[in-house]
């Protein structure tokens, strides 16, 4: 089976590709598009500074790692929850702005360590209504609904 994960690589189109939101009892979920041979490791919820920042020109409102559950390092996953992952380093202070981006880290075929983040428009989100395996993306800045089978698809996985 390593040697499948050694072997497997993917390619990303549209680059980067749109990750999925959804709002579920007040809560926001987040898809990962990923191929198979890929975990989420870490995920956070960022604002652009006002100063510096982290050194970088972003804010940390919100972030943890080492995944509590398999669906958590397959890509879906609840912000500022306590039942996605184990470690908080920063803890969500209140509730989330109107507009963010949500950091999501991921280890890739080779091992590597690589990072994504997508744009989230809250009030836009929570006006929405989606069906059960439905989520909104933010395509080229036109909000768009896809399932997670389309999300996913985005990736070009290869064997």
């Amino acid at each position: 089976m390593a040697a499948v994960a050694a072997l497997t690589s993917c390619t990303v189109a549209p680059n980067p590709p749109d990750i999925g939101y959804r709002m579920e009892n007040g809560a926001l979920v987040v898809v990962f598009p990923r191929c198979a041979s890929e975990s989420v490791t870490e995920a956070a919820v960022v604002v652009s500074a006002r100063d510096e920042g982290r050194g970088d020109g972003f804010d940390d409102l919100w972030r943890a790692k080492r995944p509590l559950r398999r669906e958590v390092e397959e890509g879906r996953f609840f912000v500022a929850s306590p039942t996605s992952f184990r470690d908080v380093e920063q803890p969500l202070q209140g509730a989330l702005p109107r507009g963010f981006f949500v950091e999501t880290s991921f280890t890739d075929a080779r091992g590597g360590l690589r990072v994504h983040a997508g744009v989230v428009k809250l009030d836009a989100l929570k006006g929405v209504r989606l069906r059960e395996g439905e989520y909104m993306v933010w395509a080229k800045r036109a909000p768009k609904v896809m399932t997670r089978q389309q999300i996913d698809a985005q990736r070009k996985c290869r064997r």
